[in-house]
């Protein structure tokens, strides 16, 4: 597929989520109060309200933002994985946010108080099934982009029978921290100054982003060990027995992953908090894990050498 229809199929979906909205907002707006029910409990009842105006621009907004975002990652990520994925989480996304809004219009006509408009939970379901339907089939069409290179294996570190070797490196992605800080700043300052609940979302958001912001890479007689420098948990741990061969490869977080942090491809994981220099790790069940970190032929010659040993105790 040519990067003209990978972006186009992306950008459709919300541009049709958009114009739909729109219009039938436009359609309908002498139908509506002035203050229309914009989100509901989970007994279906209203309890919040935006004014027409508001609730137009912002959902437009929205759906025109999110539309442009991941039209730009699914560009950007080229004939990799990573933009199959991109497509896939867009045009799902396009539909689970497109649905409830134009619901949300439905709902309000011709009632004079929007505190009456009802959105019964059960549209959950269908919003929810419907994205998961349409980001399969943008999955499908997307195909499957060219598949990786196997990376070529680091040359074995030697190592006797009882001497001890361990290699471990920090990686701090500064593009994650600081506005993972800003985020929770801005939560916290919300839960502060009186609205509690709409603060508690990205404080927590925030102060979770900014754990994983930074991660120790430790290779030692245990295997390969991933953790938080803040939290012990979770982590990536896979023990020597299950290591076939280790090597070093260069990586476009974007490209190869479709974005940052832990990543799930098919054969494949990644930990990534950049592009660039990456220890690559094959698995006895086939599997590639990735860790973006510096050093990592080193980390790769001592986990070889690591890896070999534990086998011929095994033999």
């Amino acid at each position: 597929m040519t990067g003209f229809r990978r972006s186009a199929l992306t950008a459709v979906p919300f541009l049709v989520a958009t114009v739909a909205y729109a219009g039938l907002f436009l359609w309908s707006y002498d139908r509506l109060p002035e203050r229309i029910a914009t989100r509901f409990s989970a007994d279906g009842g209203a309890d919040d309200y935006m004014s027409r105006a508001a609730a137009l621009w912002f959902g437009c907004a929205v759906l025109v933002g999110l539309g442009l975002l991941f039209t730009v990652l699914t560009s950007a990520a080229g004939k990799s994985t990573g933009a199959r994925l991109n497509a896939a989480v867009g045009v799902g996304t396009a539909v689970t946010l497109g649905y409830p809004l134009i619901l949300t219009v439905l709902v309000n006509r011709d009632i004079q108080d929007p505190a009456t408009a009802e959105l019964p939970l059960w549209h959950v379901a269908v919003l929810l099934t419907g994205g998961v339907a349409a980001g399969a089939l943008a999955w499908r069409l997307m195909g499957a982009g060219p598949r990786p290179e196997p990376s070529p294996p680091a040359p074995s570190l030697p190592l006797a029978e009882g001497e001890a070797a361990a290699w471990s490196r920090t990686v701090v992605s500064r593009a994650l921290l600081f506005p993972a800080g800003a985020v929770a700043a801005v939560g916290g300052f919300t839960a502060v100054s009186g609205n509690r609940w709409a603060g508690l979302l990205p404080l927590v958001l925030g102060l979770a982003c900014s754990a994983f912001a930074g991660v120790r890479v430790t290779v030692d007689r245990r295997g390969l060990t991933v953790a938080s420098t803040v939290l012990p948990r979770p982590r990536l741990a896979l023990p020597l027995g299950s290591i076939v061969d280790a090597g070093s490869v260069q990586v476009s977080a974007m490209g190869d992953f479709g974005g940052w942090g832990y990543r799930i491809r098919p054969g494949r994981r990644g930990v990534l908090l950049r592009s660039g220099e990456a220890l690559s790790v094959r698995t006895s069940v086939g599997r590639e894990y990735v860790v973006t970190v510096d050093d990592s032929t080193t980390a790769a010659a001592l986990l070889n050498g690591l890896a070999d040993r534990h086998a011929r105790k095994s033999d």
